[in-house]
């Protein structure tokens, strides 16, 4: 009986042992910090770097910035370079107008000196060549009188040159007439030479040329 009754708790306990399930261990889990908790520790995922990584970064860094600043210290030149040649053309084209103004005005004002210098360098030549130019009225005026203080001479031509040179073809009642005539022009002194070139004798009449050469200062004109 008591066998029995041991056995019958034996299978009590195992069915028990059975029955009882067997719980796991239970494993810490890492305390989530609250929010506003101070972290007073974190970790690292990224190799940390070597002094000579962190001097080519720095490096790289410097480049970039001064590539940057120098990108646009560039576009600030070009800028100001065709502002400056934009302004620069403007005032270019603006003092061309005027030089072009200026220009025109003065080669009006040398066409309007050359024209006066043209009339005043004909006037000096027409008073020059007046001046200087000798009167034939006045010749021939000399010599008729010079004939008619003679009298009975009657004259046919008188030739006369630019260096006032004459030629008096004439004719007179005689010959006496003839001589009187030939002194009366050796003794003025408006005739530097006198030549009696020919006479001839003729029925009624003697026909007489004289050659000479004039004095200037009473036939040009002043």
């Amino acid at each position: 009986m008591n066998n029995e009754s041991t056995q019958k708790q034996n299978d009590v306990k195992k069915e028990e042992i059975v029955k009882t399930p067997v719980l796991p261990t239970p494993t810490p889990q890492p305390k989530t910090p609250s929010v506003g908790a101070e972290i007073t520790e974190g970790f690292n995922l990224l190799p940390s770097m070597s002094d000579e990584e962190k001097v080519v970064q720095k490096t790289k860094s410097t480049v970039s910035i001064g590539s940057v600043l120098s990108l646009i210290i560039l576009v600030v030149i070009i800028l100001v370079v065709v502002g400056f040649n934009i302004v620069t053309k403007q005032v270019l084209n603006s003092r061309k107008e005027v030089l072009y103004s200026i220009e025109n005005s003065v080669n009006q004002q040398i066409d309007k000196i050359v024209s006066n210098e043209e009339i005043v360098d004909r006037a000096v030549l027409y008073s020059n060549v007046k001046k200087g130019a000798f009167s034939h009225k006045a010749i021939i005026e000399f010599l008729n009188e010079i004939s008619n203080k003679v009298g009975n001479i009657e004259m046919k031509s008188v030739t006369i040159s630019e260096d006032l040179k004459f030629s008096f073809v004439g004719y007179a009642t005689d010959l006496e007439k003839v001589s009187k005539l030939w002194y009366m022009f050796g003794i003025d002194e408006n005739i530097q030479s006198i030549n009696l070139q020919s006479v001839g004798k003729r029925e009624n009449n003697v026909t007489f040329t004289f050659e000479g050469e004039l004095k200037g200062e009473k036939f040009f004109n002043k």
